[in-house]
């Protein structure tokens, strides 16, 4: 092997996955939880300044600010406004619980005219 193992490289910028940072999204009390952090001092700076889309601590409000302005941010937020896939659509793909897939496409199509109603 060369200078720079894969395996270390790939777990070097290893960042949390999108079903993860969905979840972080899906309630306004965890998007509460996360940007009010109490000080910590393991984490860049101090754990005050978070990206929750991104899953980044940042050393400054600055920083913060500029990788908000990002290429990277505004791809990792675009990624999120979909909803990520699920377990039932991976078994739905291999022919497997179909009905169960089913009943939350309901569930999710419902929730969605829900949301729209409300919205108007």
């Amino acid at each position: 092997m060369g200078r720079y193992s894969v395996k270390r490289y790939k777990t070097k910028r290893r960042t949390r996955d999108l079903d993860l940072i969905f979840k972080d999204l899906s309630s306004k009390e965890s998007i509460e939880k996360l940007k009010n952090q109490p000080l910590d001092e393991t984490k860049p700076g101090l754990g005050q300044y978070y990206c929750i889309h991104c899953a980044k601590y940042f050393e400054t409000n600055i920083a913060l600010i500029t990788h908000l302005k990002g290429k990277i941010h505004k791809r990792r937020a675009k990624e999120l406004s979909e909803r990520p896939y699920t377990q039932d659509e991976s078994n739905a793909a291999a022919s497997v619980d179909l009905l169960k897939f089913m009943k939350s496409v309901e569930k999710y199509k419902n929730e969605n005219e829900k949301r729209k109603f409300l919205e108007t």
